[in-house]
């Protein structure tokens, strides 16, 4: 069985989970790399301020997910992209008012972010147009 991760996480983060999957075999090791706080390793880094910074009721959700990355169960997010035209400088967002997608300048609002599945079922002349929204500035 698969499980979705139970916290959100960046895509430094996530990196980390990848790699934590790949040098331990265990769900108790990968756990004890991240948590101890003497561990002057700096592989981990993002996750180590992850885990200093969360709140005691997501500890179990923390372990969890290692857990489940470790052991090959979890299901991580998938990428989400932009649509960035890069000739006229406007990216696609969504509007409450008009209830749909539109075009607009950048730096007008945050532009609507969807997996590059979605975007191309809609328009498959997007896909040079597809910016990862994480690598992206707006």
């Amino acid at each position: 069985m698969k499980y979705k991760l139970k916290l959100d996480y960046t895509a430094d983060e996530l990196k980390e989970l990848k790699e934590l999957s790949k040098v331990c075999a265990s769900p108790m090791t990968a756990v004890w790399l991240v948590v101890d706080s003497e561990n002057d390793d700096d592989m981990f880094i993002k996750l180590q301020a992850k885990y200093n910074a969360i709140e005691h009721e997501d500890e179990f959700n923390f372990m969890a997910d290692i857990n489940n990355v470790v052991m090959g169960t979890a299901i991580f997010p998938e990428k989400e992209y932009v649509v960035h035209d890069k000739v006229t400088d406007q990216y696609i967002y969504y509007s409450i008012k008009r209830i749909g997608l539109f075009w607009g300048q950048s730096g007008a609002k945050i532009p609507y972010k969807n997996t590059k599945k979605w975007w191309l079922s809609i328009n498959p002349a997007y896909e040079p147009m597809l910016v990862e929204a994480d690598n992206e500035e707006y």
